[in-house]
């Protein structure tokens, strides 16, 4: 399909009653639906790289992405893990590459405190999110074609312009976006037969960021499932290959032994590591407000049984319920919305989640929007309740009020009603996503073919 009267190109005609002359007539030439995307998404990009260049960010957490970088960029990635570093190595490479380009750049002595304050290096930090952000909306278009190309352009448009996203990713420097990428073509590729690839891109994202953890025992049952122990063997085949590539520097150059030191780190970085939650208004945020403190996970809620075991616990019925879907689901392409239903139900039930994780469900809602019109209202909640998550708990527009409940800090009761508006906001969008999955189908945006 094609959009008509959206650009045009010159052809010469002879011109009537003229001899020999010739006048220049305007043909339509029409513009397809992708490449609308394209200069949309061209469009997309320089509005980010602006807001990128100009904000700041969310400071604390761009001066680690820096620290870090900076270490890489001058020790090598191989000794990332001899400073306390909380992330799985993907993200480490990116941030490696944006302290190199910084040092070959800008400051070959690569000072600390100059590197600290540099709105240059922030923008580098951002990069990856912003590009990635770009990825995400071409893969969004490019699954949901066979619905049609109007479908396929509108959920995309909708990622792409998402104020939740342009907030994450430009103004706060969040790398949400390349996790979410890694998790959305593994399904793709799962739905698409590519198990060798499905099982890669699993890792992948895996390898990224541990919100995309939760997905492991689903893409992986799905696996076993559908295509039987060969093609549960060959996604592990296509993980593992992922795994030994992006690990290739610890194994080669004997820092193997660093590895474990991520999972320590983990639980050991900073107070928010054992937070029952740290920023995210899920339903732990109701007893964090109650008690006017943050609480630690591992503090018992009921007799000996402890936050923790209860809200892991949470997260596996969940999970479970989720899985029952899979021998059943017809057509196929539910386990878009299937896949988005288990992380907004994570988000909402886990510990230790931070504000922006709610991030990943979105596009699959948009992906799963194309293939049902219902999950339209499901993507603008979800969408809003991340977008107002992280404006309440950014330090440039909430100034003190941004660290939440602090026995020293009183927060306005307007900031509480705000955050308690906000959780609710994610429950309600839990229940509906839970609603919409267990209920028959109905309409598509698009046709399939």
């Amino acid at each position: 399909m094609r959009v008509p009267s959206l650009a045009t190109e010159l052809s010469v005609k002879p011109a009537r009653g003229a001899r020999g002359g010739s006048q220049v007539s305007l043909a339509r030439a029409p513009v397809t639906w992708g490449q609308l995307l394209a200069l949309l998404l061209f469009g997309v990009l320089i509005v980010y790289l602006l807001i990128a260049a100009a904000s700041p960010g969310y400071v604390s957490d761009i001066g680690t992405n820096k620290t870090w970088g900076r270490w890489i960029a001058r020790n090598g990635i191989e000794d990332a893990y001899r400073i306390p570093v909380d992330y799985p190595p993907l993200l480490l490479y990116f941030f490696g590459a944006a302290g190199w380009l910084y040092q070959t750049f800008v400051d070959p002595s690569f000072a600390e405190r100059p590197a600290l304050a540099s709105q240059t290096y922030t923008f580098l930090v951002k990069l990856p999110g912003v590009l990635f952000h770009l990825v995400v909306a071409v893969t969004i278009y490019r699954l949901t074609r066979r619905f049609g190309p109007v479908a396929a352009f509108g959920v995309a448009a909708a990622y792409a312009l998402n104020p939740a996203a342009a907030y994450d990713v430009a103004h706060l420097g969040q790398t949400d976006p390349v996790h979410a990428a890694f998790a959305l073509l593994s399904v793709g590729a799962l739905l698409g037969g590519h198990l060798v690839w499905a099982g890669a891109c699993l890792a992948l994202a895996a390898l990224t960021k541990p919100q995309a953890w939760i997905l492991a025992p689903l893409v992986g049952l799905a696996l076993l499932l559908w295509y039987g122990r060969r093609g549960a063997l060959r996604g592990a085949l296509g993980a593992g290959a992922a795994t030994g590539l992006v690990l290739a520097p610890w194994l080669l150059l004997d820092r193997a032994h660093h590895l474990p030191r991520f999972f320590e780190y983990l639980e050991t970085k900073s107070v928010n590591s054992t937070a029952l939650t740290a920023q995210a208004h899920n339903l732990w945020w109701l007893p964090t407000l109650v008690e006017w403190r943050f609480i630690n996970d591992w503090e018992p809620l009921v007799g000996p049984i402890s936050y923790r075991v209860v809200g892991l616990g949470m997260v596996a019925v969940l999970l479970l319920l989720v899985a029952t879907r899979l021998p059943s689901l017809r057509p196929r392409d539910r386990l878009y919305a299937l896949v988005a239903t288990l992380i907004v139900g994570w988000f909402a039930v886990t510990v230790r989640a931070h504000e922006n994780h709610l991030f990943m469900a979105i596009p699959f809602l948009a992906v799963a929007w194309a293939f049902d019109r219902r999950l339209g209202l499901l993507f603008v909640l979800v969408s809003a309740s991340l977008l107002a998550n992280l404006v309440l708990h950014d330090p440039l527009v909430m100034g003190s009020y941004a660290a939440g409940p602090d026995p020293g800090q009183p927060l306005p009761r307007w900031v509480i009603l705000a955050q308690v508006t906000n959780v609710l906001l994610t429950l309600v969008a839990v229940g509906l996503a839970v609603g919409q999955v267990f209920r028959p189908r109905r309409g598509a945006l698009g046709a399939a073919r």
